[in-house]
């Protein structure tokens, strides 16, 4: 398997990272004790400390005979004790690999305590190869345990990426409730809240993550799901605002937009002369879905972006031609072993890897961002807060010292 696939890590982290922000919900990974760990562990800096994710420990003994009585009991116990609104099984590799039938123990839990709502979400095994896929099955997982609502009229929804997006939309609220658009947020950090997306006329996604929720809200709830573009950048912003001000006929949005262009738009060419002093090639290697987002500000600065994207969905596809035909982004779609083959090839000089991937950048001294830590990348002060910063954070003089230490006494050619 290529490094860009082991790279996404686990789609089970992702889960588990993004059903954990949501307060009313109780995820409950289903798995064997490393695998636990290691999940609660790698999503605990992603997750409210507040807040409850539970687990199965599954033994050698549940390999051999099953673990679906273990999970009974633990499904029960936990809405015994804390009552949630939700509990939502992740289902991980082992349970998968020998056949638990998931299905029939929820159903047979619900005969027994019929106002449970239980669902769960096959990560793992089943898409180990996409880390954000974790949050769209588990975003699938959430609707599939909604009512169905009367529909608000004239009302819009937001739908995001992952867990991280809850409370952290404020930058594409703010301008459509101004508009007066009725606006709901999904996801946002209380399940009621998110619930209410069903409520809403048209949905436009804002991430290419979600495909396969927006898809899930269409034939449930009758919604219509029109996807413009990400808003990031400033560009990016104004297109994906405009787009729902044509779509919902509100000029009164078009009018927010022109100001907030006319308010943006010097910062942005201070930002652009800055680039165009000191040449970008930027590297952005499958992040959380964010290496199109960051790569989309960045290539607006006047950067030359490189992109493994983590996902081939319908909406990466409608992005994917929006940067290259925008930008001339460069999509790198083609199997490779070492993000290191990756440096040699394309030459960048700065890098946006996850941790796993940063041991082959160190060797080149190249400016290395992680990409877990440039999330909620949406709006105009984002972009114009990171574009500002940009060369600061890079640190260039320490690598160019090193550069020459290495060069002069460590034979790097």
């Amino acid at each position: 398997m290529a490094l860009k696939n082991y790279e996404h890590c686990c789609s089970t982290i992702q889960a588990l990272a993004s059903l954990g922000k949501i307060e009313g919900v109780i995820p409950l990974l289903h798995g064997p004790q490393p695998c636990s760990y290691q999940n609660q562990v790698g999503s605990m800096s992603c997750r409210p400390s507040q807040l409850l994710t539970a687990g199965t420990l599954i033994n050698k003994s549940d390999v051999i005979f099953g673990g679906e009585e273990g999970l009974k009991l633990q499904i029960a116990n936990i809405y015994k004790k804390y009552k949630p609104k939700v509990i939502v099984v992740i289902n991980t590799c082992v349970p998968q690999l020998i056949g638990e039938d998931i299905d029939g123990v929820i159903a047979e839990l619900k005969q027994k305590i019929p106002e449970l709502k239980v669902t769960y979400a096959q990560t793992g095994f089943n898409f180990p190869r996409s880390m954000v896929l974790g949050s769209d099955v588990s975003w699938v997982s959430i609707v599939e345990t909604f009512k169905h609502l009367d529909k608000t009229p004239g009302s819009i929804g937001i739908v995001g990426r992952a867990g991280q997006d809850a409370g952290n939309l404020a930058a594409l609220e703010i301008p459509l409730k101004k508009a007066g658009l009725n606006t709901f947020v999904f996801p946002a950090p209380h399940i009621d809240e998110m619930e209410r997306i069903v409520c809403a006329e048209h949905i436009y996604p804002i991430h290419v993550t979600p495909y396969l929720t927006c898809k899930k809200l269409d034939e449930e709830f009758n919604t219509e799901s029109r996807y413009i573009e990400i808003p990031a950048g400033i560009e990016g912003t104004s297109r994906f605002l405009r787009g729902i001000a044509d779509y919902e006929k509100c000029q009164k949005l078009h009018d927010i937009v022109d100001k907030e262009e006319k308010r943006v738009k010097p910062e942005l060419e201070n930002i652009r002369r800055e680039f165009a002093k000191q040449k970008v090639r930027m590297l952005l290697v499958s992040g959380p879905a964010n290496e199109v987002s960051i790569g989309k500000i960045i290539a607006e600065f006047g950067a030359e972006v490189f992109i493994v994207p983590a996902m081939k969905n319908k909406f990466m596809q409608q992005e994917k031609k929006i940067m290259e035909e925008r930008y001339g982004a460069t999509f790198i779609e083609e199997d490779f072993d070492t993000v290191e083959d990756l440096i040699q090839q394309y030459k960048p000089n700065v890098v946006q890897v996850e941790f796993q991937a940063q041991v082959e950048t160190v060797p080149y001294f190249i400016p290395t961002l992680i990409n877990m830590l440039y999330l909620c990348e949406y709006g105009y002060d984002y972009a114009l807060d990171l574009g500002s910063n940009f060369f600061r954070i890079l640190h260039r003089p320490i690598y160019e010292k090193w550069q020459l230490l290495m060069q002069t006494y460590g034979g790097l050619q």
